[in-house]
């Protein structure tokens, strides 16, 4: 028998008292965000809110075993904030779409949820008609089951994770959602707030796709409204840091829990981490800005193009390190240029090496890196 199926639903049963001081830690530390990002310049701060958003939105698609262009994610956020790099897609392609969700999500904190609202971000996330039958803003209405199901083939079933209310029952389901939400649930602390709608809305699975992220943005709403501003905490990074118990926890409930103290607690400690790493993307914007106010007029063109590309990474740094040949790549330059460019960077101290010979790799040596950049996150080197 599934949750929803038991006379008790949706009635949950939570400690909110169990949870205070991971409550107060979780406002203390977006008062301290905010705060790094308002101490910031104009640019840097644009820097910052879009790699802020860059992390969210890779691993929102990432959770849910999809890979999205970075450069192109990227490149849709800084368009938002009217800087236009590059090319960018169309409006349909889904890197915009991604980006234009996670930032409706940001604009609209301080609004009700609506159906509306939930349809049209579903429908940023269901892009690709072409090649999938998922309604696109509407809640689902296939007679079929809508299940959760993992492995099986031809001969062989798969497993039954979770199977959701039926179709019939969506609109009533998600209209009692919605009244909870926003009504009842406002006086509930935030992040216990954002665990527990998270976990109703998964439970009702009401679209036919894009209900995990559709339902991490629900829990940005409702973090953005505990703090009367758009939450800066990388959620969905902190998620899929820890997939295999996120699903888990989620699949305990499907199957009757209706104390939540267990998800919550697994819910409020992904919030706090959160928090955690969208403080060591603040100091990685700065780090870059020390980087650039140091060594940036010392910069050749090859070595400017290089160091750009490397950041543009982010805290993930370059895939498989930088070395001589992908140098040489980048830069289009010959080998030897590139070894005499190397060679420049580290003799500046804007590079430090790793190993020897052909192996050797080499890492940004950002100025002064912070206690937080050091222990959050890929070293960028000292």
């Amino acid at each position: 028998m599934w949750i929803w199926q038991r006379p008790e639903w949706p009635n949950f049963v939570i400690d909110a008292s169990a949870f205070e001081e991971r409550v107060e830690t979780f406002h203390r530390k977006g008062e301290r965000l905010a705060g790094q990002i308002e101490a910031l310049s104009d640019a840097n701060q644009t820097d910052a809110s879009v790699d802020l958003m860059l992390s969210e939105v890779l691993a929102s698609y990432a959770i849910e075993g999809e890979k999205l262009d970075r450069d192109s994610v990227r490149s849709s956020l800084l368009a938002h904030f009217g800087r236009v790099v590059g090319d960018t897609k169309h409006a349909g392609d889904k890197a915009s779409a991604a980006a234009e969700l996670i930032v409706s999500v940001r604009q609209n904190w301080n609004r009700p949820l609506s159906h509306e609202m939930l349809g049209g971000w579903q429908s940023l996330v269901v892009v690709d008609q072409i090649t999938s039958l998922a309604m696109r803003g509407a809640y689902r209405n296939q007679p079929e089951p809508m299940q959760i199901v993992s492995g099986g083939s031809l001969s062989q079933p798969g497993r039954i994770h979770y199977e959701a209310p039926p179709s019939a029952a969506v609109p009533e389901e998600m209209a009692r959602f919605l009244d909870w939400y926003n009504g009842r649930a406002s006086d509930l602390p935030g992040p216990i707030r954002a665990a527990v709608a998270h976990v109703w809305f998964e439970k009702i699975h009401p679209f036919d796709d894009g209900n995990g992220r559709v339902g991490r943005a629900i829990s940005d709403h409702a973090l953005s409204q505990a703090l009367g501003r758009p939450t800066l905490a990388c959620l969905a990074t902190a998620i899929n840091e820890d997939r295999p118990n996120y699903y888990d926890e989620l699949e305990l409930i499907g199957r009757g829990e209706f104390n939540l103290d267990g998800f919550v607690e697994y819910f409020t400690r992904a919030i706090d981490r959160a928090q955690e790493i969208a403080v060591a993307e603040v100091e990685f914007v700065l780090g870059k800005t020390r980087f650039y106010d140091r060594y940036g007029e010392r910069l050749n063109e090859r070595q400017r193009k290089v160091t750009a590309r490397i950041f543009r990474e982010g805290r993930a740094g370059f895939a498989g390190g930088l070395f001589r040949k992908n140098y040489a790549t980048i830069a289009r330059c010959s080998p030897a240029t590139a070894a005499r460019d190397l060679a420049g960077l580290q003799d500046m101290g804007a590079l430090v090496s790793r190993g020897r010979g052909r192996s050797t790799r080499y890492e940004i040596s950002c100025p002064e890196p912070s206690a937080v950049a050091r222990t959050v996150g890929p070293s960028l080197g000292r």
